[in-house]
């Protein structure tokens, strides 16, 4: 019998920084520095080592709990079912508001070369028309996303080293923005906007414990590697912020894409629509496996982990699980038109500090004390950070999972049925494979 391949360290090296580098960094370091000045540098160094401290927590709960899950097992296993109900059914919901996110994300840099573009009608047409896609499965996301995986390493790479000769001194000697002013937050509020906000550059990391079991010996690798994809994309979202303060100054305020804009500094006019097309393209990689992954986290949901209804993970003849593709695109369809990109990202840091705050809790239960403590102390940090219509909306989403879990009735024996069923069929194909053999 064929064994599956699993991920060996240089491949969960590459599949942590592609899941974690995204639009935050593009698109939202003219917001932190609107926020912050010059100290949005410090708010990004903070923000980084604060998710290291997270994800020696989630490393240390993933030595325990080797199989696939993530935060929502760590919950399940070590506080029980109604825990793991809300964190998994989160995490769903991390994966749904993320489809939104970066669809926002996708149509906002478009709007940098198609100013006048419909934003709203195009976002539901392209959520609507990938959730039809993913209803039929496809063959062509590994190959999506190692393609947008390279273009991603490319624009980093050209931005840095032909935009480093436009860093200029001066624009680190202005005026101290952390003073408050009419121009921006100010003072400390704006600082922890801006640590907020850079949150959201990080939140990928946690979809690497999600396949610890896709992984070769996962307990030793996994921590390595979370610790050395977060110290690179640490130094590279430094970089390019430095990069765009040196570069652009003031001015950082002023464009929807500051990377973009500092890149036509160097090539033209040209310079914008080039940048910013390889921009969506790598974008639109991580909608198109956004859009595939998410359905199969609720379908996970039904079938083994927690308690959602098992007529949610039934596939289709094409072998999708229709009813978990129709909630993700309707669920990510309202998030869509919740919002723009920067209250999006706001909601996706939310559903990340839920999992961030269980998993430094289950720390605690497990006796890593001090990893632990400071995971639930950087969580409550966060919670400072969120704006008043991002915590209205995200508590909302709370509630609303509560109520659903004591409503809905659970039809454990036909969760056992299926399960039985399932493991009969495994058996049975082992059987027919080794025969064949």
């Amino acid at each position: 019998m064929k064994e599956n391949k699993l991920l060996s360290p240089a491949a969960i090296f590459l599949l942590g920084v592609n899941s974690i580098i995204g639009s935050g960094i593009f698109l939202l370091s003219g917001k932190i520095y609107e926020d912050a000045g010059i100290w949005s540098l410090l708010a990004i160094l903070c923000a980084g080592l604060s998710i290291f401290v997270i994800a020696f927590a989630y490393a240390n709960m993933s030595k325990i709990y080797s199989k696939n899950g993530g935060a929502f097992v760590y919950a399940k296993e070590t506080f029980g079912r109604f825990p793991g109900f809300i964190v998994g059914m989160v995490t769903w919901l991390l994966g749904t508001v993320t489809l939104a996110t970066e669809v926002s994300a996708l149509l906002t840099a478009m709007k940098m070369i198609l100013p006048n573009l419909n934003s709203l009608l195009i976002g539901i047409i392209i959520i609507l028309a990938l959730g039809i896609i993913s209803y039929f499965g496809s063959s062509i996301i590994a190959g999506l996303d190692n393609l947008t995986s390279f273009v991603k390493i490319v624009l980093v790479l050209v931005f840095i080293f032909t935009c480093l000769w436009l860093v200029r001194g001066l624009n680190f000697s202005s005026p101290n923005l952390l003073t408050a002013s009419s121009a921006n937050l100010g003072g400390f509020k704006g600082f922890l906007s801006a640590y907020g906000t850079v949150f959201f550059f990080f939140t990928g990391f946690s979809f690497l414990p999600v396949n610890a079991e896709k992984m070769k010996n996962p307990a030793k690798n996994l921590p390595k590697m979370m610790s050395l994809v977060m110290l690179t994309c640490l130094a590279v979202y430094l970089i390019i912020q430095t990069i765009t303060i040196g570069a652009l100054g003031p001015e950082l305020t002023k464009t929807l894409v500051p990377a973009a804009t500092a890149f036509s500094k160097i090539v033209g006019s040209i310079g914008i629509p080039l940048f910013v097309v390889g921009i969506c393209f790598s974008i639109f990689g991580v909608i198109v496996a956004t859009t595939f992954n998410t359905p199969t986290i609720l379908a996970s949901l039904a079938q083994a982990h927690e308690d959602v209804p098992m007529f949610v993970s039934k596939n289709n003849r094409f072998g999708t699980p229709t009813w978990a593709i129709i909630l993700t695109t309707v669920c990510g369809i309202a998030l869509f038109l919740s919002g723009n990109y920067v209250f999006l990202s706001g909601l996706t840091v939310f559903m990340s500090f839920v999992q961030y705050l269980s998993t430094g809790l289950a720390n605690i239960k497990k006796k890593f004390l001090l990893i632990g403590i400071g995971s639930v102390l950087i969580s409550l940090v966060l919670l400072t950070s969120f704006t008043l219509s991002v915590l209205i909306l995200g508590l909302g989403i709370l509630i609303l999972l509560v109520m659903i879990y004591f409503v809905v009735k659970l039809d454990d024996d036909e969760r056992e049925k299926w399960l039985k069923e399932h493991q009969e069929k495994s058996k049975g194909a082992d059987v027919n494979t080794v025969k064949r053999l």
